[in-house]
């Protein structure tokens, strides 16, 4: 009940990270490298003071990090693509189709079975797309361009989700995963400084969005992340984070001035109950914390 809990909690306050990025001018690729790049040098500094940074070495799991952080910085340059194309509302609406990828990507790579449920989701969850797609705001619809980024980052927090899941499993410190995460992602989205417009944050209100971004919300609560992901397993990990959605619609409700029409509600709570149904109409799986011993080091490639 508690690791639910604190999932749920840390869900909810991933809500501010759509509204914060839409308040901020910073391309989207910038964006993503300050954030890592803030996260890396704030977990590379509890390392310092806490385990010492020999915790940090990758032993035989180099080129798994290395993978990890290479998605890591796909799904944050696509999510961020998506607030600025389109909104936070399609980001976070078709961001919450990763359930549905989790649900069908989880039995391939991890001990989790198939779920038929998941991929009758597929059919309310892609009609819920497309109604967000279509309503837009203002009676506009969204750009293709801006669903396909929102639809990527979901697709690739799914393969993120499982790659952490793999490495929990050959019980990789959940700081070591978060570091890696972070760092590798910072390297391979740097070459996206050198095609953006604007690189860095326009005044002191834009920089403190940013330190919150990459400290608060992805440094520390990555590593929040990844320990908390030991003891649940990937779809009860996915369904845990539909709080975010409704956070971070509210939020930019709030303090962008983002409404949704009543096509884009009823595309989202397609979309929300598309994911629900992955979880809620099948039964859990073992979680990782009692799983490593049966799975061990035989899950790392």
């Amino acid at each position: 009940m508690r690791w639910n809990a604190g999932l749920a909690a840390l869900a909810a306050a991933w809500g501010l990270v759509a509204v914060l990025a839409g308040a901020v001018s910073v391309d989207a690729g910038p964006l993503a490298f300050l954030r890592l790049a803030l996260a890396a040098l704030t977990l590379g500094a509890v390392a310092l003071f806490t385990t010492g940074v020999r915790r940090l070495a990758p032993g035989p799991h180099l080129l798994t990090l290395v993978a990890l952080g290479i998605v890591q910085a796909a799904h944050w340059w696509l999510f961020f693509e998506t607030v600025k194309r389109g909104s936070v509302a399609l980001a976070v609406l078709t961001f919450y189709t990763a359930p549905i990828f989790l649900a069908v990507l989880a039995p391939l790579f991890l001990p989790e079975r198939l779920s038929n449920v998941a991929l009758g989701a597929l059919v309310p969850g892609g009609i819920g797309i497309a109604l967000v797609a279509l309503a837009g705001e203002d009676g506009h619809a969204f750009g293709w361009v801006a669903l396909a980024c929102g639809l990527g980052s979901a697709l690739t927090f799914a393969v993120l989700l499982v790659l952490s899941k793999r490495l929990l499993h050959a019980q990789v410190p959940p700081l070591t995963v978060a570091f890696w995460d972070c760092l590798v992602g910072t390297l391979a989205i740097s070459p996206a400084l050198l095609f953006a417009g604007t690189v860095l944050p326009a005044d002191a209100g834009e920089w403190a969005a940013v330190l919150v971004l990459g400290i608060g919300l992805t440094g520390l609560s990555t590593l929040a992340y990844a320990s908390l992901l030991r003891h649940t397993t990937a779809q009860a990990a996915g369904i845990l984070t539909f709080l975010e959605p409704v956070s971070a619609v509210v939020l930019a409700w709030a303090f962008l001035g983002q409404p949704l029409s009543a096509q884009a509600l009823l595309g989202g709570v397609l979309v929300l109950l598309a994911g629900i149904a992955v979880v809620a109409l099948e039964p859990a799986e073992q979680p990782v914390s009692e799983a490593v011993a049966a799975v061990g080091s035989a899950a790392e490639p």
